[in-house]
Formats: C-alpha cells, structure tokens, sequence
C-alpha cells in the first residue's frame, strides 16, 4: 500500500493533466475545427509589454457587472442553447455557457470537497474561513469572473465560475454600447476594454492566461504539491472540444487545426515568460523564488521507468551540480516559429538559451531574469507583429508535418513523456483524419503508452480502449517509427 501511494505520488503530476488532454482528443477524433484567423487586435498600449491587446481582462476595476448582465432574451439570453454547428441559433450565448460550458461549472470545482483540502494545506482557509485573502483571490483569477471578495472575506463578490468577462473583459464601460451596430462593436474593442478575441493568437493567449498563468495568476509548485494537477495546456485539443457560443468563417480550412497548434505554442510562450517575469520581481504575494514549477518534474522526482516517463530524461551530470533542467512544455513554441526570417529566429533562440542558461544556474539570479524575460517576451511579439497586430507567421501543412516528425524522433530518442505528449498532439493537429487507417493504428499505441495504470487513475480520466494494453518498449518504438514513416509518406491526405 506504501509502495502504491509513492508511485501514485510520483505520477500524479505528469498523469492528471495530460490524461485530461488525451480525454478532450477522444472526445474530438474525427471532426473539424473553425476559427477566424483574421488579425485585429488592438494594438498594446505599450507594445514593449507585449500585452497583446487582453490587457483589459486584468483591469477589474473597470467593473465586472457578471454573465446575468448578459442573459436577457434580446441579448445573449435566448430562448434555447445553441450548438456548435451552422444550423445553431444565435443570441443564445448565454444559456450555452450555463448548460454546456465546463467554464460555468468552475466555482462549483473550487468549492468541491477536494478543492477544499487543497486550500486549507495552503492555509487559504483556516477552521471554514478564508485565513489568506491573496491566495484566495489568485485561485479566483482563474476559478471565478471576479477575484474581488465581499467585505467579511467569505466569498466572492460576484461567485459564478469562469463568465463573459474573464474572457472578454469587464463589461462596465461597454455592456449597453456594444450592441449598437458593428461600428459600436469595434469602438467598445479598441476603446472601452471589449476584447477582441477573433484572432488566433490573442484568442489563444486569453486562453493561456489562466491554462499557463500570467502576471497576476500563479499556478505554483506550493499548489501543486497541495493536490492541484499541473497544468498542461494544449489550444488545439482544448478549442476543438470547447461547445462554442460563435461562429468562424475559416471552419472548412484542413490546416486550421494546427494554426491553433501554432498560435496555442507561441501564446503559451508568452504567458510562461509573463509568468516567470512575475515569479521573479515577486509581484504576487504567492509567489515564490526559485519556484520550482519551472522546472523539469522529475529533477526531483524519483524516475519510475516505464512507457513514457514522467518528463525528459535529465542530464544527469547537469542535475548533479545543481542544475535542474527547465520544463519545456510552453517553451517549445520558440521552436516552432521556423517560418519567419532566419535573424530573428536566431535572435530569438540565442535569447532563449540564455535564458534557460540563467535559470539552471545554481543560485539563480532573480533580476537578470526578470530583465531576460521581459526582454524575450519584447523579441517574440515583434517576431509576429503586422502592422501592430500579433498575427500568426507563415504555417503550412508542410510546416505541421516537419514539426511533428521532428517530436517523433526526439521522443525516440529520449523515451521524454512530455515529448512524447507533444508529438501525439502534434500529429493529431497535423490533419483531421487520424481516426482512421494504419496511422489511427499507430496513435492508439503512442497515447497507450502515455496513459498510467488504471489503479493510479481517477474514474474520470481516460483509460486504455477495450482489449488495449501498454506498449512494450520495443512497440513503442516501433509506433514511433511508423508514425514517422506515414507522415513522410504522406499518408495523412
């Protein structure tokens, strides 16, 4: 039983969250995808911030009105839920997100029984009350509309979970001007704090704000060690699952899939620089230096062998000199930007590994990489920034495909879980039609693999199919190899 709840331990990081993901991929094999890739964005204030025009999300004091401001049947109340599809009714937001969206259904996660004992290890709750207001009010910036609470510090002001506003800023200065035609539409975007979430990537980064975390919302180690599952986020995967409250004009694209891959990578990038930038000036009271969340898991963590291990294998020598390897999971998306041109990719690489550089040092200097980070978060904006709009670089099929066999081979090479995690949704990004053929064969055995025994697993997370067993070793790099060999053959068209 001991041994049982040390493995459990062990893997919990790594298992709860990608198990989340490949739950959304099940749900979603098969079907295609719709977004506006159209880019217009607001200009950033202050484009050296990089905020990428969602700074208004982080302007509560603008006033959050709630989603019940939006439920009137002339407005997004209407009669009957709509569904992702042409055919779907409009004007029925509202009662989409409250039936069907699992973002409504956040408050009811952070006041569950579970969430509960996470708080009071955190010392957030102390005998049935909120004892740290910061730290309930940084898991409120992700689990409610409103971080604000009410005076007598019990609970939010406004408690609804994860509304309008989270994602398209707070309504007050616009909820009854928007309306008014398009021109008033586009007013309340670049003037009064209105979001526009139609383009890739500041959709994604809206997204990655709380997925990843931002410069006032910290996901740390201290909350996961506490229970909380580590995040790993994965925009194609989420966004194909999500039951959505509009329509986009690009649905019939074959390679929208992995734009969203593209513009999920570089938002997460972003968001882990903010973060880290953050973490690093110590801008949150719950914050912590060093904080070991950056970090690869496993530096610590005992390594449990096996199909797939928990994160890249560590060099060993490295750790041995009290260099823990950085986690690359929202990194990599400096590594996908290949398309632009060769200087500022090179630039922007040589920045990233001085960056990682002074992160494994062995006393890490807080300042320098708040500096490095801000610097970097400077470089990746003005790499996809047209015209004062961060806009997606170009991204072809052919693109998709190089990254994805590249992931293969690294994962071969490595036997890397988060490589290998990588490269699944990489290659499901890559076409629609990985649900059927030699190729759908294949995948089955990769995601196997990176599924963890069923006595480690809550009821809720994916499971190995009926009849379906973990690879061995040798299957496992034989799935590998295939996979690659389809993707160069072309297999996918």
């Amino acid at each position: 039983m001991t041994k049982q709840i040390a493995l459990v331990r062990n893997l919990k990081i790594a298992a709860v969250t990608f198990a989340l993901l490949l739950a959304v991929v099940e749900q979603t094999r098969g079907q295609t995808s719709t977004a506006d890739t159209s880019s217009s964005s607001n200009l950033p204030d202050d484009p050296n911030l990089s905020s990428w025009g969602i700074d208004s999300i982080h302007r509560m004091t603008q006033g959050v009105r709630g989603a019940a401001s939006c439920a009137t049947s002339s407005c997004h109340g209407g009669p009957k839920a709509g569904v992702s599809s042409l055919g779907a009714p409009r004007g029925s937001e509202y009662p989409l997100w409250l039936e069907r969206d699992p973002h409504a259904q956040s408050w009811k996660t952070i006041s569950s029984e579970a969430s509960l004992k996470i708080l009071t290890k955190l010392g957030i709750l102390r005998d049935g009350k909120i004892a740290y207001a910061e730290g309930f009010q940084n898991c409120l910036a992700c689990h409610n509309t409103d971080p604000n609470i009410t005076a007598e510090q019990l609970s939010p002001r406004i408690a609804e979970g994860v509304g309008c506003e989270s994602c398209h800023g707070p309504a007050e200065p616009w909820y009854d001007r928007h309306y008014q035609g398009s021109a008033s539409a586009k007013f309340a975007k670049t003037n009064l704090g209105l979001t526009d979430s139609g383009p890739l990537v500041p959709r994604a980064k809206i997204c990655a704000s709380c997925h990843v975390g931002s410069k006032d919302r910290d996901m740390n180690h201290d909350i996961i060690a506490a229970g909380h599952p580590a995040l790993y986020f994965d925009m194609a995967v989420y966004h194909e699952a999500y039951p959505k409250h509009w329509r986009d004009k690009d649905q019939n694209q074959s390679n929208f899939r992995s734009k969203l891959w593209l513009a999920g990578k570089i938002a997460m990038a972003d968001a882990e620089l903010e973060l880290l930038e953050s973490r690093a000036c110590k801008s949150l009271p719950v914050s912590t230096w060093p904080e070991l969340s950056n970090y690869q898991c496993n530096s610590c963590h005992f390594q449990l062998g096996g199909i797939p291990k928990a994160n890249s294998q560590p060099d060993h020598d490295v750790v041995t000199r009290g260099r823990a390897p950085v986690r690359d999971w929202n990194l990599n998306g400096f590594a996908m930007l290949s398309a632009i041109p060769a200087p500022t990719q090179s630039e922007l690489v040589n920045s990233l590994n001085g960056l990682r550089e002074l992160l494994q040092s062995p006393n890490p200097d807080s300042k320098l990489i708040a500096a490095k980070s801000h610097q970097l978060r400077i470089q990746l904006f003005n790499s996809i920034n047209e015209n004062g709009k961060p806009t997606l670089p170009a991204w072809s099929m052919k693109s998709q495909t190089a990254i994805s066999i590249q992931r293969l081979d690294e994962t071969r090479q490595s036997n890397s879980w988060e490589l290998a995690a990588e490269a699944y949704t990489a290659v499901w990004a890559t076409h629609p039609n990985t649900s059927t053929g030699h190729l759908a064969l294949v995948m089955n055995t990769i995601r196997n693999g990176l599924l963890f025994p069923k006595d480690l697993m809550m009821p809720h997370f994916p499971r190995q199919q009926s009849g379906g067993t973990s690879p061995s070793l040798r299957e496992w790099n034989e799935a590998l190899q295939q996979a690659v060999v389809a993707l160069k053959n072309d297999e996918l068209r």
